[in-house]
Protein backbone atom coordinates (compact mmCIF):
# COMPACT_ATOMS: atom_id res chain seq x y z
CA UNK A 1 0.00 0.00 0.00
CA UNK A 2 1.59 3.60 -1.07
CA UNK A 3 1.94 6.17 1.03
CA UNK A 4 -0.06 9.93 1.03
CA UNK A 5 3.38 11.20 0.38
CA UNK A 6 4.19 8.68 -2.66
CA UNK A 7 1.01 9.39 -4.10
CA UNK A 8 1.69 13.27 -4.25
CA UNK A 9 5.58 13.61 -4.85
CA UNK A 10 5.59 10.05 -7.03
CA UNK A 11 8.77 7.23 -6.57
CA UNK A 12 11.66 8.55 -8.14
CA UNK A 13 12.93 6.44 -11.32
CA UNK A 14 10.11 4.16 -10.51
CA UNK A 15 12.18 1.94 -8.30
CA UNK A 16 10.45 0.72 -4.96
CA UNK A 17 11.77 2.88 -2.21
CA UNK A 18 10.53 2.69 1.41
CA UNK A 19 10.07 5.97 2.54
CA UNK A 20 10.87 7.67 5.70
CA UNK A 21 7.16 7.21 6.98
CA UNK A 22 6.91 4.00 6.35
CA UNK A 23 10.79 3.45 8.21
CA UNK A 24 9.23 5.23 10.91
CA UNK A 25 5.68 3.34 11.20
CA UNK A 26 7.47 -0.07 10.60
CA UNK A 27 9.96 0.33 13.45
CA UNK A 28 7.18 1.73 15.67
CA UNK A 29 5.33 -1.77 15.18
CA UNK A 30 8.50 -3.88 16.09
CA UNK A 31 7.79 -5.15 19.61
CA UNK A 32 9.90 -3.31 22.45
CA UNK A 33 12.07 -6.17 24.60
CA UNK A 34 12.04 -6.66 28.12
CA UNK A 35 14.44 -4.14 30.05
CA UNK A 36 15.40 -6.89 32.14
CA UNK A 37 17.17 -8.46 30.25
CA UNK A 38 19.21 -5.36 28.72
CA UNK A 39 20.11 -4.50 32.13
CA UNK A 40 21.36 -8.81 32.47
CA UNK A 41 23.02 -8.29 28.71
CA UNK A 42 24.84 -4.86 30.36
CA UNK A 43 26.23 -6.64 33.60
CA UNK A 44 27.52 -9.60 31.77
CA UNK A 45 29.71 -7.64 29.12
CA UNK A 46 30.95 -5.18 32.05
CA UNK A 47 31.86 -8.86 33.86
CA UNK A 48 33.52 -9.90 30.49
CA UNK A 49 35.24 -6.43 29.82
CA UNK A 50 38.90 -5.88 29.96
CA UNK A 51 40.63 -4.76 33.45
CA UNK A 52 42.96 -1.92 30.80
CA UNK A 53 39.58 -0.69 29.55
CA UNK A 54 37.81 -0.60 32.85
CA UNK A 55 40.66 1.36 33.97
CA UNK A 56 41.03 3.97 30.87
CA UNK A 57 36.98 4.09 31.33
CA UNK A 58 37.44 5.33 35.04
CA UNK A 59 40.30 7.58 34.59
CA UNK A 60 38.44 9.38 31.77
CA UNK A 61 35.59 9.50 34.36
CA UNK A 62 37.32 10.95 37.05
CA UNK A 63 38.91 13.67 34.84
CA UNK A 64 35.15 14.36 33.52
CA UNK A 65 34.23 14.33 37.23
CA UNK A 66 37.77 16.13 39.01
CA UNK A 67 35.62 20.28 37.75
CA UNK A 68 32.58 19.78 39.16
CA UNK A 69 33.89 18.51 42.41
CA UNK A 70 36.23 21.49 43.00
CA UNK A 71 32.67 23.64 42.26
CA UNK A 72 31.48 21.67 45.62
CA UNK A 73 34.10 22.49 47.63
CA UNK A 74 33.96 26.24 46.57
CA UNK A 75 30.38 25.95 47.51
CA UNK A 76 30.67 24.05 50.92
CA UNK A 77 33.78 26.70 51.66
CA UNK A 78 30.76 29.86 51.36
CA UNK A 79 28.33 28.05 53.17
CA UNK A 80 31.08 27.14 56.30
CA UNK A 81 32.10 30.98 56.25
CA UNK A 82 28.30 32.63 56.21
CA UNK A 83 27.49 30.01 59.19
CA UNK A 84 30.31 30.91 60.43
CA UNK A 85 29.89 34.83 60.37
CA UNK A 86 25.99 33.84 61.33
CA UNK A 87 27.46 32.69 64.55
CA UNK A 88 29.90 35.65 65.56
CA UNK A 89 27.20 37.30 67.45
CA UNK A 90 26.03 34.44 69.44
CA UNK A 91 30.03 33.49 70.41
CA UNK A 92 30.63 36.99 71.04
CA UNK A 93 27.15 37.18 73.65
CA UNK A 94 28.78 33.59 75.35
CA UNK A 95 32.13 35.40 75.83
CA UNK A 96 30.66 38.08 77.44
CA UNK A 97 28.40 36.34 79.73
CA UNK A 98 31.21 33.77 80.57
CA UNK A 99 34.27 36.42 80.99
CA UNK A 100 31.68 38.83 83.06
CA UNK A 101 33.95 39.07 86.22
CA UNK A 102 36.93 38.88 84.26
CA UNK A 103 36.43 41.89 82.23
CA UNK A 104 34.96 43.82 85.08
CA UNK A 105 37.70 43.03 87.52
CA UNK A 106 40.24 43.85 84.60
CA UNK A 107 38.58 47.47 83.66
CA UNK A 108 38.35 47.98 87.29
CA UNK A 109 42.15 47.46 87.34
CA UNK A 110 43.36 49.51 84.35
CA UNK A 111 40.50 52.51 85.72
CA UNK A 112 38.00 52.94 82.79
CA UNK A 113 35.18 52.13 85.11
CA UNK A 114 36.23 55.44 86.93
CA UNK A 115 36.68 57.80 84.12
CA UNK A 116 33.28 56.48 82.55
CA UNK A 117 31.65 57.48 86.06
CA UNK A 118 33.14 60.62 86.10
CA UNK A 119 32.35 61.44 82.70
CA UNK A 120 29.01 60.47 82.79
CA UNK A 121 28.84 62.39 85.84
CA UNK A 122 30.64 65.86 84.54
CA UNK A 123 27.58 64.81 81.22
CA UNK A 124 25.01 64.77 84.31
CA UNK A 125 25.61 68.82 85.42
CA UNK A 126 25.14 72.03 83.22
CA UNK A 127 26.71 75.52 84.50
CA UNK A 128 23.42 77.74 85.38
CA UNK A 129 24.46 80.75 83.03
CA UNK A 130 20.47 82.09 83.55
CA UNK A 131 19.96 82.05 79.32
CA UNK A 132 15.88 81.96 80.25
CA UNK A 133 16.79 85.13 82.31
CA UNK A 134 18.73 86.87 80.04
CA UNK A 135 15.91 86.36 77.47
CA UNK A 136 13.34 87.56 79.58
CA UNK A 137 15.41 90.63 79.76
CA UNK A 138 15.48 91.53 76.20
CA UNK A 139 11.83 91.65 76.27
CA UNK A 140 11.87 93.77 79.26
CA UNK A 141 11.46 97.73 79.87
CA UNK A 142 12.21 99.66 82.97
CA UNK A 143 9.92 102.52 83.90
CA UNK A 144 11.21 105.16 86.29
CA UNK A 145 9.57 108.06 88.34
CA UNK A 146 6.32 106.79 88.48
CA UNK A 147 3.98 108.05 91.34
CA UNK A 148 3.15 105.33 94.10
CA UNK A 149 -0.75 105.53 93.97
CA UNK A 150 -0.48 102.83 90.65
CA UNK A 151 -0.29 100.38 93.44
CA UNK A 152 -3.31 100.95 95.09
CA UNK A 153 -5.62 103.13 91.96
CA UNK A 154 -7.15 100.91 89.67
CA UNK A 155 -7.85 103.35 87.19
CA UNK A 156 -4.62 104.61 87.45
CA UNK A 157 -3.16 101.07 86.59
CA UNK A 158 -5.37 100.89 83.62
CA UNK A 159 -4.30 104.07 82.50
CA UNK A 160 -0.82 103.31 82.96
CA UNK A 161 -1.47 99.54 81.16
CA UNK A 162 -2.97 101.31 78.01
CA UNK A 163 -0.17 103.94 77.57
CA UNK A 164 2.39 100.68 77.41
CA UNK A 165 -0.07 98.26 75.57
CA UNK A 166 -0.64 100.82 72.62
CA UNK A 167 1.48 100.81 69.33
CA UNK A 168 3.73 104.00 68.85
CA UNK A 169 3.09 103.30 65.06
CA UNK A 170 1.35 105.65 63.01
CA UNK A 171 -1.19 102.89 61.42
CA UNK A 172 -1.07 100.63 64.07
CA UNK A 173 -3.87 99.47 65.37
CA UNK A 174 -3.01 96.19 67.32
CA UNK A 175 -1.76 96.58 70.77
CA UNK A 176 1.58 95.54 72.48
CA UNK A 177 1.09 92.37 74.28
CA UNK A 178 2.13 92.61 77.58
CA UNK A 179 3.42 89.54 79.78
CA UNK A 180 3.77 90.87 83.08
CA UNK A 181 4.07 94.46 85.20
CA UNK A 182 6.33 94.55 88.42
CA UNK A 183 6.70 97.10 90.76
CA UNK A 184 9.80 98.18 92.39
CA UNK A 185 11.54 100.65 95.14
CA UNK A 186 8.66 100.65 97.13
CA UNK A 187 9.13 102.79 100.00
CA UNK A 188 6.86 101.88 103.39
CA UNK A 189 5.67 103.96 106.37
CA UNK A 190 5.99 101.17 108.89
CA UNK A 191 8.85 98.65 109.96
CA UNK A 192 6.88 95.26 108.78
CA UNK A 193 8.23 92.34 106.50
CA UNK A 194 7.65 93.87 102.77
CA UNK A 195 5.09 91.58 101.42
CA UNK A 196 2.74 92.24 104.81
CA UNK A 197 2.92 96.07 104.16
CA UNK A 198 2.79 95.65 99.89
CA UNK A 199 -0.88 94.02 101.20
CA UNK A 200 -1.65 96.23 103.72
CA UNK A 201 -0.48 99.59 101.40
CA UNK A 202 1.41 100.68 104.03
CA UNK A 203 2.65 103.08 101.48
CA UNK A 204 5.20 105.57 102.27
CA UNK A 205 3.79 109.64 101.99
CA UNK A 206 6.53 111.90 101.43
CA UNK A 207 9.17 108.51 99.16
CA UNK A 208 6.15 108.07 96.95
CA UNK A 209 8.32 107.63 93.90
CA UNK A 210 8.72 104.03 92.44
CA UNK A 211 9.68 102.48 89.79
CA UNK A 212 8.14 99.18 87.30
CA UNK A 213 9.20 96.55 84.63
CA UNK A 214 7.18 95.59 82.38
CA UNK A 215 7.72 92.21 80.31
CA UNK A 216 6.55 91.87 76.64
CA UNK A 217 6.07 89.04 74.54
CA UNK A 218 8.04 89.93 72.26
CA UNK A 219 10.98 91.88 72.27
CA UNK A 220 11.11 93.85 68.87
CA UNK A 221 8.19 96.47 71.05
CA UNK A 222 11.01 97.33 73.60
CA UNK A 223 12.30 99.59 70.77
CA UNK A 224 9.43 101.01 69.44
CA UNK A 225 8.43 101.85 73.53
CA UNK A 226 11.92 103.40 74.67
CA UNK A 227 11.67 105.38 71.94
CA UNK A 228 8.18 106.94 71.74
CA UNK A 229 7.59 107.09 75.46
CA UNK A 230 11.10 108.20 76.96
CA UNK A 231 10.50 111.77 78.69
CA UNK A 232 6.48 111.26 78.34
CA UNK A 233 4.53 112.93 81.58
CA UNK A 234 2.17 110.71 83.30
CA UNK A 235 0.36 112.36 85.66
CA UNK A 236 2.62 115.71 86.59
CA UNK A 237 5.49 112.97 85.92
CA UNK A 238 7.87 113.14 83.47
CA UNK A 239 8.64 109.41 82.91
CA UNK A 240 11.94 107.09 82.47
CA UNK A 241 12.17 104.59 80.44
CA UNK A 242 14.65 102.20 78.99
CA UNK A 243 15.70 98.93 78.31
CA UNK A 244 17.06 96.14 80.68
CA UNK A 245 19.11 94.21 78.70
CA UNK A 246 20.23 97.30 76.31
CA UNK A 247 20.40 100.26 78.80
CA UNK A 248 21.18 103.59 77.41
CA UNK A 249 25.02 104.44 78.20
CA UNK A 250 25.69 107.64 79.48
CA UNK A 251 27.91 110.32 78.34
CA UNK A 252 29.28 112.17 80.07
CA UNK A 253 30.11 114.78 77.59
CA UNK A 254 25.83 115.98 77.68
CA UNK A 255 25.46 115.13 81.53
CA UNK A 256 25.92 116.82 84.31
CA UNK A 257 26.67 115.90 87.88
CA UNK A 258 24.26 117.41 90.68
CA UNK A 259 25.13 117.29 94.39
CA UNK A 260 23.60 118.46 98.06
CA UNK A 261 20.53 117.53 97.01
CA UNK A 262 18.15 116.65 99.93
CA UNK A 263 17.71 113.30 100.63
CA UNK A 264 13.82 113.03 100.55
CA UNK A 265 14.14 114.94 96.96
CA UNK A 266 12.37 112.72 93.92
CA UNK A 267 12.98 113.48 90.09
CA UNK A 268 10.27 115.50 89.15
CA UNK A 269 11.75 117.97 91.12
CA UNK A 270 14.99 118.36 89.07
CA UNK A 271 13.12 117.78 85.49
CA UNK A 272 11.09 121.44 86.54
CA UNK A 273 14.77 123.00 87.54
CA UNK A 274 16.75 122.02 84.51
CA UNK A 275 13.72 122.06 81.37
CA UNK A 276 14.61 125.77 81.23
CA UNK A 277 18.31 124.64 79.90
CA UNK A 278 16.56 121.91 77.32
CA UNK A 279 15.43 119.01 76.39
CA UNK A 280 16.03 116.71 78.99
CA UNK A 281 17.18 112.78 78.33
CA UNK A 282 16.63 111.33 81.78
CA UNK A 283 17.21 111.93 85.82
CA UNK A 284 18.74 109.70 87.61
CA UNK A 285 18.98 110.18 91.10
CA UNK A 286 21.02 107.62 93.16
CA UNK A 287 19.28 105.72 96.35
CA UNK A 288 19.76 103.39 98.98
CA UNK A 289 18.35 99.97 97.58
CA UNK A 290 17.06 98.59 100.80
CA UNK A 291 15.26 101.95 102.37
CA UNK A 292 15.12 103.83 98.23
CA UNK A 293 16.74 107.02 100.98
CA UNK A 294 18.86 109.45 98.18
CA UNK A 295 22.20 109.62 98.85
CA UNK A 296 22.21 113.64 98.03
CA UNK A 297 23.59 112.80 94.30
CA UNK A 298 21.79 112.63 90.66
CA UNK A 299 23.22 113.29 87.34
CA UNK A 300 21.04 114.91 84.73
CA UNK A 301 21.76 113.68 80.75
CA UNK A 302 21.02 116.16 78.12
CA UNK A 303 19.67 115.22 74.55
CA UNK A 304 22.09 118.11 73.02
CA UNK A 305 25.71 119.07 73.63
CA UNK A 306 25.04 122.85 73.82
CA UNK A 307 22.71 122.26 76.98
CA UNK A 308 25.59 121.64 79.26
CA UNK A 309 26.79 124.78 79.38
CA UNK A 310 23.52 126.45 80.12
CA UNK A 311 23.00 123.79 82.69
CA UNK A 312 26.85 124.74 84.61
CA UNK A 313 25.43 128.69 84.95
CA UNK A 314 22.77 127.30 87.99
CA UNK A 315 25.75 126.21 89.79
CA UNK A 316 25.22 127.39 93.67
CA UNK A 317 21.28 128.25 92.92
CA UNK A 318 18.78 127.42 95.00
CA UNK A 319 16.21 124.91 93.74
CA UNK A 320 12.61 124.82 95.70
CA UNK A 321 11.41 121.21 96.41
CA UNK A 322 8.50 120.46 93.86
CA UNK A 323 6.62 117.69 96.20
CA UNK A 324 7.03 119.98 99.45
CA UNK A 325 6.87 123.96 99.29
CA UNK A 326 7.42 124.04 103.27
CA UNK A 327 11.12 123.24 102.67
CA UNK A 328 14.02 125.20 102.19
CA UNK A 329 15.19 126.11 99.00
CA UNK A 330 18.91 124.37 98.70
CA UNK A 331 21.85 125.54 96.53
CA UNK A 332 22.98 122.67 93.84
CA UNK A 333 26.25 121.74 93.21
CA UNK A 334 26.59 121.51 89.60
CA UNK A 335 29.57 120.31 87.90
CA UNK A 336 30.21 117.94 84.44
CA UNK A 337 30.59 114.68 84.92
CA UNK A 338 33.86 112.20 84.85
CA UNK A 339 33.99 108.87 84.36
CA UNK A 340 36.16 107.36 87.06
CA UNK A 341 36.57 103.86 86.05
CA UNK A 342 36.66 101.05 88.69
CA UNK A 343 38.09 97.86 88.75
CA UNK A 344 35.20 95.20 89.59
CA UNK A 345 36.64 92.62 92.34
CA UNK A 346 35.89 89.51 91.25
CA UNK A 347 33.47 87.44 93.00
CA UNK A 348 36.22 84.27 94.83
CA UNK A 349 32.78 81.92 94.44
CA UNK A 350 32.84 82.06 91.19
CA UNK A 351 36.74 82.43 90.34
CA UNK A 352 36.94 78.93 89.54
CA UNK A 353 34.11 78.24 87.39
CA UNK A 354 34.93 81.43 85.63
CA UNK A 355 38.28 79.70 84.55
CA UNK A 356 36.90 76.63 83.08
CA UNK A 357 34.69 78.73 80.75
CA UNK A 358 35.04 78.81 77.34
CA UNK A 359 34.94 82.51 75.48
CA UNK A 360 31.03 81.98 74.29
CA UNK A 361 30.52 81.14 78.20
CA UNK A 362 32.45 83.78 79.81
CA UNK A 363 30.73 86.73 77.36
CA UNK A 364 27.55 85.23 78.97
CA UNK A 365 28.89 85.00 82.24
CA UNK A 366 29.91 88.67 82.02
CA UNK A 367 26.50 89.65 80.43
CA UNK A 368 24.55 87.98 82.71
CA UNK A 369 26.60 89.51 85.29
CA UNK A 370 25.95 93.24 84.07
CA UNK A 371 22.17 93.07 83.72
CA UNK A 372 20.52 91.02 86.14
CA UNK A 373 19.57 91.15 89.54
CA UNK A 374 21.44 90.40 92.64
CA UNK A 375 19.28 86.98 93.64
CA UNK A 376 20.42 86.15 89.89
CA UNK A 377 23.61 87.08 90.63
CA UNK A 378 24.43 84.77 93.76
CA UNK A 379 23.00 81.39 91.42
CA UNK A 380 25.17 82.55 88.74
CA UNK A 381 27.85 79.58 87.66
CA UNK A 382 25.93 76.87 89.95
CA UNK A 383 25.99 73.55 88.93
CA UNK A 384 22.49 71.62 87.68
CA UNK A 385 21.98 68.77 87.92
CA UNK A 386 20.37 67.24 84.41
CA UNK A 387 16.34 65.61 85.30
CA UNK A 388 16.46 61.91 85.14
CA UNK A 389 20.27 61.69 85.74
CA UNK A 390 20.63 59.19 88.86
CA UNK A 391 23.20 60.51 91.60
CA UNK A 392 25.87 57.88 93.29
CA UNK A 393 27.04 57.49 96.48
CA UNK A 394 30.50 58.66 96.54
CA UNK A 395 29.55 61.33 94.47
CA UNK A 396 30.09 64.85 97.03
CA UNK A 397 29.17 67.08 94.82
CA UNK A 398 26.03 66.21 94.49
CA UNK A 399 25.05 66.50 98.06
CA UNK A 400 23.39 69.27 99.23
CA UNK A 401 25.91 72.63 100.24
CA UNK A 402 23.44 74.37 101.74
CA UNK A 403 22.57 72.77 104.60
CA UNK A 404 25.61 72.66 107.39
CA UNK A 405 26.51 70.10 109.16
CA UNK A 406 26.27 69.96 113.10
CA UNK A 407 29.16 70.52 114.83
CA UNK A 408 29.77 67.33 117.63
CA UNK A 409 30.01 69.16 120.94
CA UNK A 410 33.33 68.60 122.61
CA UNK A 411 33.12 66.02 125.91
CA UNK A 412 35.87 68.19 127.75
CA UNK A 413 34.03 71.43 127.44
CA UNK A 414 32.16 73.93 129.62
CA UNK A 415 28.75 73.08 128.23
CA UNK A 416 29.36 69.39 128.32
CA UNK A 417 30.06 69.52 131.80
CA UNK A 418 27.57 71.92 132.96
CA UNK A 419 25.00 69.39 131.50
CA UNK A 420 26.15 66.17 132.86
CA UNK A 421 26.14 68.39 136.65
CA UNK A 422 22.71 69.25 135.98
CA UNK A 423 21.61 65.80 135.14
CA UNK A 424 23.25 64.37 138.06
CA UNK A 425 21.37 67.06 140.00
CA UNK A 426 17.98 66.15 139.03
CA UNK A 427 18.78 62.40 139.51
CA UNK A 428 19.67 63.10 142.53
CA UNK A 429 16.68 65.18 143.58
CA UNK A 430 14.34 62.11 142.18
CA UNK A 431 16.19 59.53 144.46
Amino acid sequence: MSSSIDQLFGKPDGKKVESTVDKLFNSAAKPIEDTSALKKRTVTQLERAEPVAVAEEDSESTEETALPAVDSNKKKRKRSKNDENDQLESQYYEKLMSDDGETENSLKDDGYVETVKVARAEQAKVLDLKDDELAKAERTVFVGNLANELISSKTLYKEFKKLFSTNPKEGQDKALAIDSIRFRSISFDEPLPRKVAFVQQKLHKSRDSINAYIVYKTKDAVKLVCQKLNGVEFHNRHLRVDSVSHPTKHDKQRSVFIGNLDFEEDEETLWKHFATCGPIEYVRIVRDSKTNVGKGFAYVQFKQLETVSKALLLNDKPMKSASNEKKKARKLRVSRCKNIKKTAAQDPRNESKYDKLNETQKTRFGRAKRVLGKADKATLGKELTIEGMRASKNDKQNTLSHLKKRKQRSKTGRVTKRSIAYKKKLASGKE
